[in-house]
């Protein structure tokens, strides 16, 4: 479901109209996220590492409003009242964009990850996920890669088109690593619509990831 915001009486109605005949209003933020306690769980139990951080980033952003904000291709803004996360999947030598429902509960969420994950085969189209958006018109999702050999402390983006760099928020989460202390972290760089996302709204985001892993 979604709501059509009526900019009018908007709070955020001065960032839209300062925003809106940007070339490209979209900026990059990288961060280190801890992740201590979901790294030593995921150990212990053989648990994925990697389905535990996919569910932490789709549910922080469910619980960040502005992560939920949309323009549609007509010009309107909406609010989603749920996002799901579409991540790439490596599949032989490429690899396939699957989509994650939201599930609050994290082991059901977890299930279901693992299920959609598995029913991978080969030949399926890399970018089928990202076709079914374009059209149905309903960007209501929010990406996450996933690169675990690599640390990095800085990352660009793709661009779609000037003036439209994307339609959803991008996000990559790198190597997690081990501090001289014991504590484990990794790197997380994300894509965002400025007209939506302010620093006050990532600085949320990031720190409800964070409680959600350490």
């Amino acid at each position: 479901m979604k709501q059509v915001i009526d900019v009018a009486t908007w709070s955020r109605r001065g960032n839209y109209e300062f925003f809106n005949d940007f070339v490209n209003s979209w900026y990059s933020v990288t961060t280190e996220i801890g992740c201590t306690r979901a790294f030593e769980e995921c150990r212990s139990r053989g648990e994925s590492f990697f389905l535990r951080y996919l569910y932490a980033v789709v549910r922080a952003a469910n619980e960040v409003e502005a992560l939920r904000y949309r323009k549609s291709a007509s010009g309107e803004i909406v609010l989603f009242d749920k996002v799901d996360i579409i991540t790439p999947i490596a599949s032989g030598d490429n690899f396939v964009t699957v989509r994650i429902p939201y599930i609050k509960d994290y082991d059901e969420f977890r299930s279901e990850a693992a299920r959609i994950i598995s029913s991978i085969k080969p030949g399926d189209d890399p970018y089928g996920v990202e076709a079914r958006l374009r059209e149905s018109g309903d960007y209501d999702v929010i990406h996450l890669s996933a690169v675990p050999k690599m640390y990095f402390t800085s990352m660009s983006f793709t661009a779609h088109q000037p003036g439209n760099a994307c339609s959803h928020p991008l996000g990559v989460m790198g190597k997690a690593r081990r501090a001289p202390d014991g504590t484990m972290s990794m790197p997380y760089a994300v894509y965002v619509d400025h007209m939506f996302v302010d620093g006050a709204h990532l600085t949320a985001f990031f720190s409800r990831i964070e409680e959600l892993l350490d």
